[in-house]
């Protein structure tokens, strides 16, 4: 069984709208090719959509955080349901 080698980029709190999309795009100039390599970048919350929208389909968008908690009453959290709903994969 062949081993799948991960890339992974934690952009932490960092990242205007502006900032996100030159990123995205200096991404996207990245060829990837092997199907042994998995990329993934984890933006901040407020910039998951843009990522998604704007990154080639070979590199993943993950979250930063999931709640322990689930769905409810919980400020400022983000709860695997809404992940996967969202379309991610990935969590940090």
């Amino acid at each position: 069984m062949a081993r799948t080698y991960l890339i992974g980029g934690n952009w932490k709190c960092n990242g205007t709208v502006q900032s996100v999309k030159d990123l995205c795009a200096l991404l996207n100039k990245v060829e990837i090719t092997s199907d042994k390599l998995e990329v993934v970048v984890a933006p901040p919350a407020l910039h998951i959509d843009l990522a998604k929208s704007l990154l080639q389909k070979k590199i993943a968008v993950s979250a930063q955080n999931v709640s322990l908690t689930g769905l409810g009453a919980y400020t400022g959290e983000l709860a695997a349901e809404q992940l996967i709903d969202f379309g991610l994969e990935w969590t940090i």
